[in-house]
């Protein structure tokens, strides 16, 4: 006689939905830093070299001018590798299961589960450039669920906008627009209840 066996569980129907949204906020700095770096000091040290050799046409006062410039170039180039610890420093917002964290270890760390929270939003001001594509400015709007709220994280304190979110607390992401959907949606799939949707500012003839 065979006994009926249990039943087997199968594999999660979404194997994602409990994967976390990590955005690393630094990202992009990091990236323009370093790409600044590596063009601006070797350009700035070919155009020394070149003015301290006379092999720059115009005179004196084009080896001048070409030395000074190449200088200036060459400072900013050292300025950035001097201040790459605060440049590289690390910043990553966590959309998970269980709630909101804050991952910054020189900073001021937090973590919110989602039942602390009564709507989240996702806050995009838009800025016109001279040149190319409008910018845009992401912030995370977290606004409390009770009055207890303050208390129990006064890590948040300096996050807190009276006035902007009327109470909540305001997180600066970044200047990536294309942050405002991804964190929307891990928003919506990880909390429905508190999704508050993108608001946007600034966007009248912007596209």
């Amino acid at each position: 006689m065979t006994l009926p066996q249990p039943p087997q569980a199968g594999p999660p129907s979404n194997p994602d939905a409990a994967q976390p949204v990590v955005y690393d906020v630094g990202r992009r700095l990091r990236r323009n830093v370093l790409i600044g770096g590596v063009v601006l000091g070797p350009f700035g040290l070919l155009l020394l070299i070149g003015a301290f050799r006379g092999s720059v046409d115009g005179g004196t006062g084009a080896r001048v001018f070409t030395g000074l410039f190449g200088g200036v170039l060459l400072a900013t180039a050292l300025l950035l590798l001097l201040f790459w610890p605060v440049f590289s420093r690390t910043q990553q917002l966590f959309l998970e299961p269980s709630g909101v964290r804050w991952h910054d270890p020189r900073g001021k760390p937090f973590t919110v589960r989602w039942e602390e929270l009564a709507n989240v939003e996702i806050s995009r001001k838009w800025v016109a450039r001279s040149f190319g594509r409008p910018a845009a400015v992401v912030r995370l709007d977290l606004f409390p669920a009770d009055g207890e709220f303050r208390p129990r994280h006064p890590e948040m304190e300096l996050l807190r906008a009276r006035e902007e979110t009327h109470g909540g607390y305001r997180l600066a992401v970044g200047a990536d627009k294309n942050a405002a959907p991804l964190l929307d949606e891990a928003v919506r799939r990880f909390h429905p209840r508190v999704h508050g949707g993108i608001r946007e500012a600034g966007r009248t003839h912007l596209s």
